[in-house]
């Protein structure tokens, strides 16, 4: 797995209650930089808004979170689905979005913030 194979836009699908903190939505860019937004309305400000990201060995992400703390999750990604599990044990899922690396987003706000 490298960082590309997570480049592009994912939706978040499900998961425990205990991860309602993280975005509803998550672009991550080739660059290792990410971009993480909540639904329009949502009252909670996502716990991944903007950082950078890297993939470490063994299925290990390394996030930089909204007070800067650089935290390391489990993930995987099958098929079109990126399942991520937090130190707490919490898990989380999210759908690709868009057809992959290197893929413009079909976020209709994307207009707005070119790549």
């Amino acid at each position: 797995m490298t960082q590309t194979d997570l480049v592009g836009t994912w939706i978040r699908i499900g998961g425990e209650p205990c991860g309602a903190g993280y975005p509803d939505e998550i672009e991550f860019h080739g660059d290792g930089s990410y971009v993480g937004r909540m639904s329009p309305g949502s009252r909670e400000h996502p716990r991944w808004d903007v950082g950078t990201y890297e993939i470490s060995g063994g299925g290990r992400l390394a996030v930089s979170t909204v007070n800067d703390a650089i935290l390391t999750y489990a993930f995987r990604v099958v098929e079109d689905q990126l399942v991520v599990t937090d130190e707490e044990g919490c898990t989380f899922a999210y759908r690709r979005a868009d057809e992959g690396a290197g893929s413009r987003s079909t976020n209709p706000d994307a207009a707005d913030h070119p790549h």
